[in-house]
């Protein structure tokens, strides 16, 4: 299994830094990779903080915006979850 199953629905995978949400598609079209949607949507101050969501709404409605933003239609997202 690769990267992107071929027969997968769009997915959008999804970063939350402590100053953004980053959010990107991609496609395959064989061994090649083409960026499809994506966007950066900045956070207020403190709304994560040490690694942790301290202000919940706030990062949701980023990540709506930045959903908005890029035109991705997809209905599945990937985050990773880094260690401390």
């Amino acid at each position: 299994m690769g990267l992107i199953p071929k027969s997968q629905s769009p997915l959008v995978g999804v970063d939350i830094s402590s100053t953004a949400v980053k959010l990107l598609q991609l496609s395959r079209s064989g061994n090649r990779f083409r960026v499809e949607h994506y966007a950066v949507e900045p956070l207020p101050p403190n709304a994560v903080v040490e690694k942790n969501i301290v202000e919940v709404e706030a990062v949701g409605e980023a990540i709506r915006r930045a959903m908005n933003r890029s035109g991705s239609k997809a209905k599945l997202a990937a985050a990773a979850v880094a260690g401390s």
